[in-house]
């Protein structure tokens, strides 16, 4: 119950630091705005002020070419939001001043008087209006620039970040703004989220959480917790009603509580229960909670939840022995996934794209989300999809790539944000593990240089002294939800794997070389929650934010010192010296060069060599995982949708125009696969089968080598649900694209080429692709 009033017509003011410095500009009320004389020009809010510069002809389109770099002589702004609203206290109820989302450290003056100080974009900032009087009012959100406010903070000579985190680290602010390979540096501020007046009942539900307490053939235990706020004197005046529905299963509980903190059991019959994607349906049940006051109806509560019980197996290291497995009520569960990053560059702008790309996502065949650690969190509109399609959420809390600094204050606010995500999102069964952080046990352990020597582990820092992880953020989620597994990283390196290395789980990089190569082909984890490849956008996605006159006019290298091509490749330099991302560009040319011993200079064909390096890879990297059952128990490859107009590893690019890899994906991630592993000890081609699906299989199915027409081998086959077998064993035939058909209860195809690293001609590639009949998956050309 209650209700919520946006407050608009904002206003936005702006000055330099050194002028605000100078002329004391520190105004309490929109008037004082006013006489202060600064520019005035109406704020988008939702929004970020790049967007009200960019209408007003203050900043050019961000994402053209080189002009995102223009946003770094702005990043001195102090930023004046102010509005009036009307407020009218309602009986019975308690009003309260809501920003859901301030980027990022603000001075909040309502009526002229500081009613909050804030520092942290993450999560919503309440202030009770209690005190105040009905009738008009004036707020007026001083936001301080980020880069001039970090710099009132020591940082500690063992902390450190990327080249551009530096401040980032000392910031409750998402650190991809600051500059990442895969974002722009656009060190933005505004009120991200919307401004509104909220009613609560006097007396009401605060915070409440079911969980699957304990599952048994034809039963669930549920646990809820909540909490009644009220100024009554009695809680013994209260009444609780809980009803929950999914289809015809029902359950329902009157409850007359002793006290404020509650707690709740039901026992549910013949429960729905929620399984990930290819495991099962995903029944969700609608929780409905009254509060009755003396039998009057004061307040009600409605949610979604799913009945499951997560777990994750893990071992220290990866080995014959090891594990790194999601079990869903029980059942092993193969992850297929992606890497989800910023929707856009301004965080505002995120819902305009979230279900575009869950969406994408959710049909080439994902059943995980890792949500990278770089990022904000994600919104309801995310969680709410894969919580209805059984997409698995792999949460990272927003820390990633660093050292930081272990104090006191950015204790506090570690500790304020994860409470209230944790109890913001822990009612969703697709959430199924907390990360505390993205690599920041990679990065610790390696130290200054970037160089792991686990020879001499005294020469590298202990990841496992963070206090951030291994306690603030522990002590949060044990509190708050103890429903689902955390790791105090990704990867987590714990005590055994300090000293002799291997992950159970980890980020698969390395060298970036040939994808076939050593690196990827003896890695030892059993679970990939990071891996890529390059893939160059389409000639007409390029068109949009590559200007013309930078375009290659005789050799794609014109575009490893092209201004406009490397902050599209890097995001915040336009020089390629001491630039850590430079060698992005050519990465990717390299890349092209070992599959096809040389690149086109044309930007076309040049575009459809680059995406089919990275299609090959990317499904050689998910088929090797595949085929390695139950050895290997997952792969999230980065990643789905760019974040911006960007030369990445993204299979779909910023407009949604996507890559060749997402058709191979797709194919390579269907709950039934036929796929040719790498060859055996007697150079043969193992040709396997997976059944990741909800069903036995029965098909026939025939390999056939494109480059002759030969028929390589046919037959018939019947798998059960979860089986892995290898059914053939196939030649080698030198320049051979083999396509690999089945029909049946299941019809599909797949195809592989024998030596994809051996210099085959653009042209010979794209007809067998024109016979399989993959051509037209090249979109932008």
């Amino acid at each position: 119950m209650g209700k919520r009033i946006e407050i608009k017509n904002w206003k936005l003011a702006f000055a330099e630091n050194a002028e605000v410095v100078k002329k004391e500009i520190y105004p309490s009320t929109p008037d004082e705005v006013k006489a202060f004389g600064l520019k005035v020009i109406n704020a988008t809010v939702p929004g970020n002020y790049e967007i009200d510069f960019m209408r007003e002809g203050l900043l050019p389109d961000v994402y053209m070419g080189a002009n995102s770099v223009k946003t770094q002589a702005l990043e001195n702004l102090h930023l004046y939001y102010f509005t009036e609203f009307d407020y009218h206290r309602e009986e019975g109820f308690d009003g309260y001043l809501v920003f859901n989302g301030i980027d990022t450290v603000a001075e909040i003056m309502l009526d002229g008087d500081e009613a909050a100080f804030v520092e942290n974009c993450f999560h919503a900032h309440e202030i009770s209006l209690s005190g105040v009087k009905d009738g008009r009012h004036t707020l007026l959100v001083h936001i301080i620039p980020s880069a001039i406010y970090a710099r009132a903070f020591d940082l500690p000579a063992t902390a450190f970040g990327l080249k551009y985190q530096n401040d980032s680290i000392m910031l409750r602010k998402p650190q991809s703004m600051f500059g990442w390979d895969i974002m722009p540096r656009i060190v933005s501020g505004g009120l991200w989220k919307q401004v509104e007046i909220k009613y609560l009942p006097k007396s009401r539900i605060k915070d409440p959480f079911t969980i699957t307490n304990n599952l048994w053939d034809n039963k669930a235990e549920l646990y809820t917790s909540l909490k009644i706020e009220t100024e009554e004197d009695f809680i013994t005046d209260f009444t609780i009603e809980m009803q929950g529905k999914c289809g015809n299963s029902t359950f329902n509980r009157t409850f007359k509580p002793y006290s404020a903190n509650v707690r709740l059991y039901n026992i549910v019959e013949d429960p729905k229960l929620w399984y990930p994607k290819n495991y099962g349906e995903q029944n969700l049940y609608d929780i409905t909670i009254k509060l009755l006051f003396k039998g009057r109806a004061v307040d009600e509560y409605s949610y979604r939840i799913g009945i499951r019980q997560v777990k994750l197996s893990r071992t220290s290291r990866a080995g014959d022995d090891g594990d790194f497995c999601f079990i869903i009520n029980g059942k092993r569960i193969f992850a297929l996934g992606t890497n989800w990053v910023p929707c856009d560059a301004l965080p505002s702008r995120h819902d305009d794209y979230t279900l575009r790309n869950i969406k994408l996502a959710d049909d080439a065949g994902c059943n995980m989300i890792r949500c990278w650690g770089g990022n904000v969190y994600p919104s309801e509109l995310l969680y709410d999809y894969c919580d209805e399609h059984g997409i698995m959420i792999w949460q990272d809390f927003a820390l990633a790539c660093g050292h930081y600094p272990d104090d006191d204050r950015l204790n506090a606010l570690v500790r304020e944000e994860v409470k209230r995500i944790v109890i913001e999102k822990r009612n969703h069964p697709a959430l199924v593990v907390w990360a505390g952080d993205n690599e920041c046990d990679s990065f610790v352990s390696r130290g200054y240089d970037g160089k792991r020597d686990t020879s001499d582990p005294l020469k590298m820092l202990d990841p496992n002294l963070n206090k951030l992880t291994r306690d603030i953020i522990l002590r949060e989620v044990r509190e708050h939800d103890i429903s689902r597994p955390y790791l105090p990283s990704s990867p987590y390196i714990d005590e055994t794997t300090f000293l002799f290395g291997n992950p159970a789980e980890d980020h698969l990089w390395g060298p970036r070389d040939f994808f076939k190569g050593k690196y990827y082909g003896t890695a030892k984890c059993h679970f990939a929650s990071e891996i890529g490849y390059h893939g160059c956008p389409s000639p007409k996605s390029l068109e949009k934010f590559i200007p013309e006159e930078s375009m290659p006019k005789e050799k794609i290298e014109e575009i490893y010192s092209n201004a406009d091509w490397l902050v599209h490749a890097a995001g915040m330099e336009t020089e390629t010296e001491d630039n850590p991302y430079a060698y992005r560009l050519p990465l990717m040319v390299s890349q092209v060069d070992r599959i096809f011993g040389s690149h086109a200079d044309n930007i076309s064909d040049y575009a459809r060599q680059s995406q089919i390096s990275q299609a090959e890879a990317k499904k050689f990297f998910i088929e090797m995982f595949r085929a390695q059952k139950p050895q290997k128990t997952g792969i999230l490859w980065w990643n789905i949708v760019d974040g911006w107009p960007q030369i990445s590893d993204a299979v779909v690019d910023w407009y949604g125009t996507k890559k060749l890899a997402y058709s191979f994906i797709k194919r390579s991630q269907a709950p039934f696969l036929i796929a040719c592993a790498e060859p055996d000890k007697d150079g043969l081609l193992p040709l396997f089968a997976t059944n990741d699906g909800l069903k036995d299989v029965s098909v026939k199915y025939k390999v056939t080598n494109l480059a002759d027409g030969k028929l390589l081998a046919e037959g018939e086959l019947k798998m059960n649900i979860g089986d892995n077998e290898v059914i053939a064993r196939l030649p080698q035939v030198k320049g051979g694209f083999y396509l690999i058909e089945w029909t049946g209860s299941e019809n599909g195809s797949n195809h592989f080429v024998v030596d994809i690293g051996s210099g085959i001609e653009l042209e010979t590639y794209l007809g067998y692709l024109e016979k399989a009949g993959y051509l037209e998956a090249f979109e932008g050309f």
